[in-house]
């Protein structure tokens, strides 16, 4: 629910940001890997930006859709993704991910990819969210920007914005 109110927000701003989500669900195996997670960024990415097309045309035209598909569909999808953060026209880029602890699937590349591009493309932000399980923390941990939000400590204001969502329903 944070999450979906957050894409809500950024989405209601008028800025120019492009902005990307996925939510991960550990009892569907279609959307509870890391492989899924980054398809899902990328397909968002480029329909909202049509000219990043190009950098999965040209993957696609060299192997076709097995090469998405196929165990080497992680590689494919995290080289697609970083020529899009790489490439000159990218506006000031969002990235949200929820529940990275129903990522039951190569979690440990998803996290080690949100920390390296969060530290070299300076323009794109991530958000994620997770339960606080000590491994993801760790990883994250080692992110040079980042900015922690524990749920449980903050308690009482969680508990505000619950009950004003509430009403307003």
């Amino acid at each position: 629910m944070l999450l979906y109110g957050l894409i809500n927000e950024l989405e209601s701003t008028h800025d120019s940001s492009l902005l990307s989500f996925f939510f991960c669900q550990a009892t569907d195996t279609s959307i509870n890997n890391a492989t899924a997670v980054l398809r899902g960024l990328i397909y968002l990415l480029v329909d909202r930006r049509p000219s990043l097309i190009s950098h999965v045309q040209k993957k696609y035209d060299t192997s076709g859709n097995p090469l998405f598909r196929d165990v080497n569909a992680w590689v494919a999808l995290s080289n697609i993704f970083i020529d899009i953060l790489e490439d000159p026209s990218l506006p000031p880029t969002r990235l949200v991910i929820d529940a990275l602890d129903e990522c039951i699937e190569g979690l440990d590349l998803l996290l080690k990819l949100v920390v390296q591009t969060s530290s070299v493309y300076l323009g794109v932000k991530w958000i994620v969210s997770s339960r606080n399980w000590p491994s993801i923390e760790k990883d994250l941990d080692t992110a040079a920007q980042k900015v922690g939000l524990s749920l449980e400590l903050n308690e009482e204001s969680v508990s505000v914005a619950v009950t004003t969502y509430i009403r307003s329903k």
